[in-house]
């Protein structure tokens, strides 16, 4: 199926790449059909396109590559909801927000984390409760004035 996007222009997409998310995603409840655009020159970062709206794109990006000890607890609800069987059938990506400012100054959303089951093609965006996390944790965060990295050899 060919789908008109304002980021990408006309992609093809097969239907089997069509993740449905029953639910919406918060704020865009009507939209309930994505697919995944990686993002060539980046590996780490991958849009999420609404198949319906050529204006909604999300940009995701693997937190756990970013954020050492991030944690995702699944209720059993979500687990339900998704039909996830095993782990190995899902990925976890974190919504991020690259300002005005630039993407040094990219932050991530922990709280809200999109959870795709892969096998199934089914997603959602779970809002996690009583964690430790924010809306706006920094990708890239500064190093301090003063802090050295003393190179092991």
């Amino acid at each position: 199926m060919k789908v008109e996007t304002s980021r990408f222009g006309c992609i093809e997409v097969d239907e089997d790449k069509i993740i449905y998310f029953p639910w919406g995603i918060p704020g865009f409840e009507d939209l309930k059909k994505y697919f995944l655009v990686p993002v060539n020159e980046n590996p780490f970062f991958t849009w999420l396109q609404s198949f319906d709206d050529p204006n909604v794109a999300f940009l995701l990006v693997d937190p756990f590559l970013f954020f050492e000890g991030y944690e995702v607890e699944l209720t059993e609800d979500v687990k339900k909801e998704l039909e996830i069987e095993d782990r190995k059938d899902i990925i976890i990506q974190a919504v991020t927000n690259i300002p005005k400012t630039g993407v040094e100054n990219a932050t991530a959303n922990l709280v809200g984390p999109i959870v795709i089951n892969v096998r199934k093609r089914l997603g959602r965006q779970v809002i996690l409760q009583d964690v430790p996390y924010g809306i706006k944790h920094l990708l890239f965060p500064k190093k301090k004035e003063g802090d050295r990295r003393i190179a092991a050899g």
